[in-house]
């Protein structure tokens, strides 16, 4: 009996209370229907085992982050489990993988396995191949002649690759280490922006929290009071003014942390990563850019020339490498530049519409994300610290909203970029700090609400409502963005019997396609670039694309976001029949329809 007790203390309470998680977890998704999916997305094939999975891995969590002994590898592995159940769900339900940007980069990755090259004036994302030559070495270095296998798990490998920086940041960051681990949570359980899918921005977006942890992890900043804290209106004022000091610039506000050896180390990693960003994405060297400089002026940076070497690097391959994209594209880099309502109204405003069910998708975002940022704002109040780098770098993304809008995607990626220090703010409204040269705004709350149990059942409320908003958020698109097998099998077909330099025509970029036969197919979409479908489709029938595919995505996509009427493609069905078009191949939730001689 003692040993039985032993092992199971070995395993820990908080351990065996996430695995039953997990394996109810496995019982919700294993039964789910795919095929049953409704306008809400991914939770309503969900049934009760998966939210109460999800709950006990978050209580479980809560738990064992506030017993009196830290076991960090415990915390560590419930994150993991709380990662595959937010991430891992979508792969498991669904039958192929998700988004057609998806497929169109696994088509660029075949392109350079083919070619061993890119295709000029072709697409912009080709001016920055470097994700997609390194996607194409490694579908070669694992034996595979597609990047296909890679699609379905790319979110979930993504995600778990993400928690090693995350724990760096938390570590360094300057927060306690208890409120470490719950803003890596609340990264996790806020992360609803979907930008982790196979592509570019989902590995940069690694990039880049390398690069922070690393920065941080090998300066700490100089204490500026000696003997004493900062407090006080006018003195905050005085030491925020010394941020534009030349020793501040120069670096001389930080010092390393270790041996020259390793420091030298950790700058040539920190470059390595700034060149890898540039020649591979057109966003996250500015937002390296922008991290690099919160951390110099939050005194976490002691090398400055590490930001004139992002700074060149980036201009330089946008300026020669990139030369293809921004001849006649200038516009589109530096067109918003300060036009921040436009801006605004292209992220937000404009992502409002649709019925009722995607209504309540994109306000359960805005909610979600406003209850991190509030707490971020409550946690920037309570937390007692000897630098602000963590709140500069937690705003600095938003800076570039004022260049440009970056397709109208601009405020999301800047959530992103910030969500990782927002996390670590939020925590502190919980677990703040209480040493430090710079004093907390807010020095007491009431006793009640510092008890241990108190504040341990607030966290566990707190990250299961956001754990269970996550889910509905994040799938709240698989409606029309997650595909059928019979989808798939519709644009294999129009793929093996289309000819090269033949039209394939669609009403919305929901398919599972663009992964073949890149330069040689062309596409029409007659919802390009947010316009509305006619129902007579017009646009449609004068292109006269050799085949259009009909399909459930697109006929969702038209009911959920645009508002039309259930049946609503059957009117695109007959205008296609009437105006010579057959149907050549069908299955339940897809047809192939080919334009007669």
């Amino acid at each position: 009996m003692r040993k039985v007790a032993l092992n199971t203390d070995r395993l820990g309470g908080s351990l065996s209370v996430g695995i039953f998680g997990i394996i109810s977890w496995l019982t919700a998704v294993t039964n789910a229907n795919f095929g049953a999916m409704g306008a809400l997305g991914l939770i309503t094939v969900l049934r009760w085992p998966y939210y109460l999975g999800l709950v006990l891995v978050v209580v479980a969590f809560s738990y064992e982050l506030l017993r009196n002994v830290l076991r960090p590898w415990r915390l560590t592995v419930l994150i993991a489990m709380l990662v595959l159940i937010l991430f891992g769900t979508s792969s498991i339900v669904a039958p192929t993988p998700s988004l057609s940007d998806s497929y169109l980069h696994a088509g660029f990755i075949q392109y350079i396995l083919q070619h061993g090259h890119v295709l000029s004036n072709f697409d912009a994302r080709f001016s920055w191949p470097g994700s997609f030559a390194l996607g194409a070495l490694l579908v070669t270095f694992v034996g595979q002649t597609t990047a296909w296998d890679f699609l379905r798990w790319f979110p979930l490998v993504i995600e778990l690759l993400y928690l090693a920086p995350l724990l760096a940041i938390a570590r360094w960051s300057g927060v306690s280490r208890r409120a470490g681990f719950l803003g890596i949570a609340f990264f996790y359980t806020g992360n609803w922006i979907y930008q982790d899918y196979f592509s570019p921005q989902g590995l940069n977006f690694l990039f880049f929290l390398v690069l922070v942890a690393t920065a941080l992890s090998l300066w700490r900043p100089v204490m500026r009071v000696a003997g004493g804290r900062v407090a006080g209106l006018s003195n905050r004022w005085r030491i925020t003014l010394q941020t534009a000091s030349h020793r501040r610039l120069e670096g001389l506000d930080s010092i390393p942390r270790w041996d020259r050896s390793l420091t030298m180390t950790g700058i040539g990693l920190i470059a390595i990563l700034i060149a890898a960003s540039a020649i591979s994405h057109q966003l996250t060297p500015y937002a390296m850019i922008l991290a690099l400089t919160m951390l110099l002026i939050g005194r976490r940076l002691g090398r400055p020339e590490i930001l004139v070497f992002a700074v060149v690097a980036t201009v330089l391959w946008l300026s020669l490498g990139a030369t293809n994209y921004w001849i006649g594209h200038l516009s589109n880099i530096f067109g918003s530049f300060g036009n921040v309502g436009s801006t605004i109204g292209q992220n937000v405003s404009n992502r409002v519409t649709g019925n009722s069910s995607h209504i309540i998708v994109v306000d359960a975002r805005i909610g979600l994300t406003a209850i991190i940022f509030l707490l971020a704002g409550i946690g920037v109040l309570r937390r007692a610290t000897d630098d602000r780098a963590i709140e500069l770098l937690a705003g600095a993304p938003f800076v570039l909203l004022f260049v440009q809008s970056y397709g109208g995607e601009g405020l999301l990626r800047a959530a992103l970029f910030s969500l990782p220090f927002t996390g670590l703010l939020a925590a502190s409204a919980f677990l703040p700090r209480t040493s430090g040269t710079i004093v907390p705004w807010i020095h007491h709350l009431p006793a009640f609400a510092m008890r241990p149990g108190v504040i341990r059942w607030t966290v566990a409320v707190t990250l299961s409502v956001c754990a269970v908003a996550m889910t509905m958020v994040r799938g709240g698109n698989d409606a029309y963005e997650s595909y059928s097998t019979g989808e798939l099998a519709a644009v294999n077909y129009v793929y093996a019997h289309v000819h090269n330099n033949g039209t394939i025509g669609m009403l919305a970029p929901y398919l599972p396609i663009f992964q073949n036969d890149v330069g040689n197919v062309s596409y029409f979409i007659a919802s390009a670039a947010g316009s509305t479908i006619k129902y007579d489709i017009t646009q449609l029938l004068s292109a006269r694309p050799d085949y259009v595919i009909l399909s459930q995505s697109q006929n969702a996509w038209g009911q959920i976001v645009q508002g039309y009427p259930a049946g609503w493609e059957s009117q695109i069905k007959t205008a296609l029949l009437k105006n010579f078009y057959k149907v050549v191949a069908s299955w339940p939730t897809a047809a192939v329809y080919l334009a007669e001689a």
